[in-house]
Formats: structure tokens, sequence, C-alpha cells
């Protein structure tokens, strides 16, 4: 019997994705079949162009394919309604971003805390959960500063933070590290690693990274839009 620690945590089946300039067709993402194991670190690699971004996305449900079938945690979420698949995203999916995407006028605190506003988690058990995951970040003594009053690595670690403190089963990361120099990325790395094994999330990247790299328990490689 199959169980949450056993089954995919994604699996793309034929997936197909082009964008059109007038009547010209690009093809960014060309029938790709995956699974996507749980609890692990899985890494996708390729070079610039290649569809990297555009498959994390569809992953992430922020994009559709134009073809192809698509499941997480089981849900085949392209049969979702708009709520229902945006309700299903705020739940399940967490995302850094290589620019950090932090709201500038929000603290580190009010940053982290704000995944769980949206999902109406009541105030004190916000607090206790956004106070627990900046101490695990390393940043309680920042909990009060706004982005702008942070290190890359510091921002960083506050978009972690935000993306695990509603203790999602995936977390989406695009070039994490990329902004960031070599001993903070290394730093960031670790972080991530020893998040993905005490939280038992899965992580997928997408990376130039060889750190990053270094560490994948899963690696994909894609090349013009198609597994190579």
């Amino acid at each position: 019997m199959s169980d949450a620690t056993t089954t995919p945590v994604v699996r793309l089946d034929h997936i197909a994705r082009a964008y059109h300039t007038g009547s010209v067709s690009i093809p960014a993402v060309r029938d790709i079949s995956l699974e996507i194991q749980p609890r692990m670190f899985s890494v996708i690699v390729g070079p610039s162009g290649s569809g990297k971004t555009t498959l994390l996305n569809m992953i992430g449900c922020i994009d559709v394919p134009d073809s192809g079938r698509i499941e997480v945690r089981g849900e085949d979420v392209l049969r979702l309604s708009d709520n229902a698949l945006a309700d299903f995203r705020a739940k399940t999916i967490g995302y850094v971003f290589q620019s950090f995407n932090l709201i500038p006028v929000l603290s580190a605190f009010e940053n982290v805390e704000y995944p769980l506003l949206l999902l109406n988690v009541p105030a004190a058990e916000r607090r206790r959960r956004t106070l627990a995951m900046l101490e695990e970040v390393g940043l309680t003594a920042q909990a009060r500063q706004r982005p702008n009053e942070l290190s890359g690595g510091q921002k960083q670690r506050v978009a972690i933070a935000r993306a695990l403190v509603k203790e999602p089963a995936l977390v989406l990361a695009d070039e994490p590290t990329a902004n960031l120099d070599s001993v903070t990325g290394a730093s960031i790395t670790a972080l991530m690693r020893r998040m993905q094994e005490e939280f038992h999330t899965s992580f997928v990247f997408c990376t130039h990274d060889s750190r990053l790299m270094a560490e994948a328990d899963q690696t994909f490689s894609i090349r013009d839009g198609m597994l190579a």
C-alpha cells in the first residue's frame, strides 16, 4: 500500500507548453514526463532558456500546460477550479525566489507571518509558528527589521522561513542562491538541506549552482524543453 513517503509528490505526464508571439509559436517545454519523489532535494538543471522555470511554474500551479497531466500529492491539479487551485497552492506549495520577493513595507516577522494570514490561522498560532520559524533560520534578532535593513543572505533566510511556515508538502525554489556570494550561498544551501530533513519537505530547485547540484537526491536535466 502506497503512502505519502513513497508516492511521488509530483507526477508529470507528457507535459507541453509553448509561448505565442503573434503567429509564431515558441516551444518552452516539450513532452516531459517525470516523477519527483517525496522528502528529497530534487534539482532541475539546464542552460538558460531550456525551459526550467516554465517547468517549475507548471509544477507550482502558476502556469498551465497546453497538454498533459500534472499531479501534486496525488491531486490532478488541472481538474481543479480556479478557486480550488488557489486554495490547494496556498496550503501545499511554498516558494523561494532568486530575487527574494519580500514585501518591502513589512518586517521580517510580518513577511514570514503573511502566508498564515492568508490561511486564516488564529493570531496566537500565527505568532507561535512565525517566531519558531525565525528561530529555525537564525533571525530572531532581526524579526522587526524590514527587508532593506537585511543582507542578501538574511533576506533569503526570511524567504525560506516564509515558504516553510505553513508546513507545505512541496517547496519550489528558482535559482535561490544566484544573487548571493559563494559563502552566503553555501550557508543557504546548508540551511535548506537541514530544513528539508527536519520538516520532511520536498524541495525542487532550478539552479546553475554546483553546490546545490552536489546536494541533489534527484537530478533532472533539461535541454531545449526536453528531458536530456
